[in-house]
């Protein structure tokens, strides 16, 4: 007779990720019945009710209908302040203009000695400076904020 061990770690990154699909859905569209929140995530209506109840029990969410009182209403799920996706910290770049030839503007970012890029006109500045910073320090562009500093 042969055994099988079962790993876990594969199930629970997929409760992990529907969690997470659910607040991210509810996150952005409000209030939902769970037809249109399994509408929206990769899990069937049975595991979204198990993971709605999980959320709901940890404070991450809250229904318009007290669970004891659902027989025939269909409650409508929402995020408590405790389910709102933590925002990811962006970091704080500061840009100046360094001098302007030829319909160039050359930047100088001041938290990275020495790292020029070029901009074509001021709008384009926060742009070209997160995409410099991102090449050299190898973090998603988005993960930047830009000041320009006069």
């Amino acid at each position: 007779m042969t055994t099988t061990a079962i790993n876990s770690k594969p199930a629970q990154g997929r409760i992990e990720r529907t969690r997470t699909e659910i607040l991210n859905y509810l996150a952005a569209h409000g209030a939902s019945k769970v037809s249109d929140i399994t509408g929206a995530v990769t899990a069937c209506k049975d595991t979204v009710k198990v993971r709605l109840a999980e959320l709901e029990e940890e404070g991450a969410v809250r229904a318009n209908v007290p669970a004891g009182e659902r027989d025939r209403t269909t409650p409508y799920y929402s995020l408590t302040v405790s389910g709102i996706p933590p925002e990811t910290p962006k970091t704080v770049i500061t840009v100046h203009i360094k001098y302007a030839t030829d319909g160039r503007l050359t930047l100088a970012i001041d938290d990275f000695p020495g790292l020029t890029t070029t901009a074509r006109s001021f709008i384009d500045i926060p742009a070209a400076a997160r995409q410099a910073a991102s090449l050299q320090t190898g973090q998603p562009e988005d993960s930047y904020t830009v000041h320009i500093r006069f």
